[in-house]
């Protein structure tokens, strides 16, 4: 995986947001986090993102960071993992936890959300076998009911 936009010009920057939907100066901001992250390398390994404090508490952390390396999470039509992500990579994950924009079309809605709904679905199938088996349920279903997540169902 590639370096391919970790400095980033102004106009390298307007391609992003055109693909993306963040705004230059969230691009921009987003861009400075992942220099931080990365302690200005090109690419991000999972060890830089278990670094975040924000992170520590939550109980599908691992999920989280994972997704970010998942092939299936960054566009690639494949299945298995990556090592390391450069800033294009990281940042279109990013787009999966960003809010739908105003104006879209009922069309657009919907291709967005079934968009989120396939990263989260891909978060949980860990496996990368196209279901969520009992064991993957299970496993997510103790994490949160440990962290209190789902104390109904505790």
């Amino acid at each position: 995986m590639g370096a391919s936009q970790s400095a980033g010009t102004e106009h390298e920057f307007q391609d992003l947001a055109d693909r993306t939907g963040f705004s230059l100066e969230q691009i921009g901001n987003i861009s400075k986090r992942f220099r931080q992250l990365s302690n200005n390398q090109e690419t991000l390994s999972r060890e830089d993102l278990a670094s975040i404090p924000a992170l520590d508490n939550n109980p599908i952390r691992a999920q989280i960071i994972n997704a970010f390396f998942d092939k299936r999470n960054l566009h690639q039509n494949e299945t298995g993992t990556v090592q390391e992500i450069g800033f294009e990579e990281f940042l279109m994950v990013m787009t999966h936890f960003r809010p739908a924009a105003m104006g879209l079309t009922e069309e657009e809605r919907e291709n967005l959300r079934r968009e989120k709904l396939r990263f989260l679905f891909n978060m949980h199938d860990t496996d990368s076998d196209g279901t969520i088996n009992l064991e993957e349920y299970r496993r997510v279903r103790n994490r949160l009911c440990r962290h209190g997540s789902l104390g109904a169902l505790h």
